[in-house]
């Protein structure tokens, strides 16, 4: 498994913004954002088992979307029983209902 990867996994799920988040958010927030932008597809499943149990329960400076598009980017390449069944590891309801969505919309 990839360094990036394992350090998000060391990092663990991301946190929902909050209005009350103060400075020191920001280097969460760089540490995410730096580490999702260096992955280089495709990604393994093990990897996207880790990606997956990443998300917020509702939003995290849009870095979710980054999430998002990196666990799709299995959609295809592994079977849709496996990718159904990563999806549905998804710690979040509100993304495991997006991902559900949208991969229902791509079949």
């Amino acid at each position: 498994m990839r360094t990036e990867i394992l350090k998000l996994k060391e990092i663990d799920r991301m946190p929902n913004e909050s209005l009350d988040d103060n400075e020191s958010i920001d280097s969460l927030i760089r540490d995410y954002d730096e580490l999702l932008s260096s992955i280089k597809l495709p990604l393994s499943y093990e990897e996207g088992k880790v990606l997956v149990s990443l998300f917020p329960e509702e939003a995290f400076y849009d870095l979710q979307w980054d999430l998002l598009k990196l666990v799709e980017s299995l959609y295809g390449k592994i079977t849709n029983d496996k990718y159904h069944s990563l999806i549905q590891e998804c710690p979040s309801k509100e993304w495991r209902e997006a991902l559900l969505a949208r991969y229902n919309n791509t079949r």
